[in-house]
């Protein structure tokens, strides 16, 4: 009988109300109509079967159902899963622990996550890689830190790494620009067979390389690769254009071509803003013309909001504006109003554009604490008290809080993290009296400076 046939027959049977279909149901029973339902698209139907049958599926049924859950990021249904797990008394064991600990990963709940990662008697490469890459991913220094310290733990218990553990650390050392760990990565992975020529990590070294600013040894990277994909492509062009080296960034996009490559949208949104950060405005209007007519690359709205910054960029806020107001669906990408409204605050623009792009904007992210202070600071610029008061009253009452910013500096092989404001470093005295120093010394510059050309 073909799964269709099942499918349709499990649908017909299962009757959210109908008792005595399921106190008849068997435990092999269940896990087929389950199944049945996944591949039928109806996750929630299986959940609600579950949580509703006085008996349990076995592991591979679990395991599908949370596969489901991480393939559509449903929080909702995966806690369901795991409650019920719980409830019953199901015993996990490592295969469905790491399920779960994947699960937590993807929706970003790290704490679940480490719960059941402490709690595994036995971890495989598996489980490991899911923790290592969930912290290489995570929103503050402390988080990815923990990334590279698990990568070091991971080899103290004789744990071979394979490409997906080296991708996720070097991940974690170019977020932090961490270049002393990013080598000694490097120098690891150079040791086993079959994993420093890998594609992927050939890939996060350039990207790493690049981000820690050592473009020589990213090129000798990028040159000892004994093959190139698009993905390794794209680090090498946005690596080079995030340190301004456009010139590099637009040759490296020609010789991908001439190797056969063709580009995909993050590529374009790479160069795009290579360009963008040069004022390269006639090259990367002539690539973002391009992309649909000779590479056949549909523009999103992080490609229309990398033009509208690269107008903003030389003073052509209207012209940014016509291009986001003529976009099709435009009222829908918050992307592309958030970079005006960014725009308008670095380069200029009148009120009026201002307060238009932050209105269509908070339409659709009414909870960006970023954005928020963006148009204060905008307000501030031009002295509109009323309003600078106005938008941080709205970020009170809609309970919006922006995050401190942070910066990190890798000294002798050891991250420092500051925080705004931050009085919690060791030295936090003498960084202070460094810094007091050198704004006076900076200041005494800018006035001899001045006076120089007052005396003219």
């Amino acid at each position: 009988m073909s799964s269709t046939a099942i499918t349709r027959r499990s649908l017909i049977k299962w009757n959210p109300e109908g008792g005595n279909f399921l106190s008849t149901m068997t435990s092999v029973g269940l896990a087929r109509t389950l199944r049945s339902l996944c591949i039928a698209g109806h996750l929630s139907k299986a959940v609600r079967l579950l949580c509703r049958s006085p008996v349990c599926p076995g592991a591979r049924t679990y395991s599908l159902l949370l596969q489901e859950c991480v393939n559509r990021k449903d929080t909702r249904l995966g806690k369901r899963i795991h409650a019920r797990m719980v409830a019953t008394g199901f015993h996990c064991g490592e295969y469905i622990t790491t399920k779960l600990l994947t699960f937590y990963v993807k929706i970003g709940d790290l704490g679940s996550a480490w719960k059941l990662f402490d709690g595994m008697p036995h971890r495989s490469v598996v489980a490991w890689n899911a923790m290592i890459s969930g912290c290489a991913r995570g929103a503050d220094a402390e988080t990815q830190e923990r990334a590279v310290e698990l990568f070091v733990a991971m080899r103290a218990e004789g744990l071979a790494p394979d490409q997906f553990t080296f991708s996720s650390a070097l991940c974690a050392c170019a977020r932090l620009a961490a270049l002393e760990r990013g080598r000694r990565v490097h120098a690891v992975a150079a040791k086993l067979a079959g994993v420093g020529g890998n594609v992927f990590v050939a890939s996060a070294l350039v990207d790493m390389y690049l981000k820690c600013g050592c473009p020589e040894d990213a090129r000798r990277a990028f040159a000892a690769a004994p093959e190139r994909n698009v993905t390794m492509w794209t680090a090498a062009i946005s690596g080079h254009g995030q340190l301004g080296r456009a010139a590099e960034a637009l040759a490296l996009f020609d010789r991908m071509a001439d190797d056969g490559l063709r580009p995909n949208d993050v590529t374009f949104l790479a160069v795009l803003s290579a360009c963008a950060h040069s004022g390269l405005v006639g090259e990367g209007l002539r690539l973002f013309a391009s992309m649909s007519s000779e590479y056949g690359v549909t523009p999103r709205g992080p490609h229309y909001a990398a033009v509208a910054d690269m107008l903003a960029r030389v003073g052509r806020l209207r012209d940014a504006y016509e291009l986001v107001k003529n976009l099709p669906d435009c009222q829908e990408h918050s992307v592309v109003w958030g970079a005006l409204l960014g725009a308008c605050r670095k380069h200029g623009g009148d009120v009026a554009l201002v307060e238009l792009a932050a209105r269509r904007f908070f339409r659709l992210q009414p909870g960006n604490a970023g954005k928020y202070v963006v148009l204060a600071n905008t307000y501030a610029a031009r002295e509109m008290w009323d309003s600078v008061a106005g938008a941080h009253e709205a970020m009170r009452a809609l309970g919006v809080k922006k995050d401190r910013a942070w910066s990190a500096v890798e000294v002798q092989g050891k991250m420092h993290t500051f925080l705004a404001g931050d009085s919690y470093h060791d030295e936090c005295s003498a960084i202070y009296e460094v810094c007091t120093a050198l704004a006076s010394a900076v200041t005494e510059q800018s006035m001899g400076a001045t006076d120089g050309v007052s005396h003219c």
